[in-house]
């Protein structure tokens, strides 16, 4: 496998993990904001749990997409490329 269908294999699968967080706090976002004007305490309580939590799973999701930015930007290097100035390669 080259390298650059190496890069897309793994930015495609890490995109997929973002996919379940992203639909659930979609879900949770909607359904707790409907819930915040009820006449019910506690449905409000419940909905202000709901918001949160549809909170973290949107970083989740963004920090997990921003991961699969970067592996995508990331640049291959050769396997015997030594770190450091040119002159100082083998």
């Amino acid at each position: 496998m080259t390298e650059t269908g190496r890069t897309v294999l793994l930015t495609v699968l890490i995109g997929l993990l973002a996919l379940p967080s992203g639909l659930c706090s979609a879900f949770f976002t909607v359904a707790g904001g409907a819930m915040l004007f009820e006449p019910d305490p506690l449905g409000r309580s419940i909905s202000v749990v709901m918001l949160i939590g549809s909170g973290i799973g949107w970083i989740v999701c963004i920090l997990v997409l921003l991961g699969a930015r970067r592996l995508r930007r990331a640049g291959a290097a050769p396997p015997n490329a030594v770190p450091g100035p040119p002159d100082r390669q083998a």
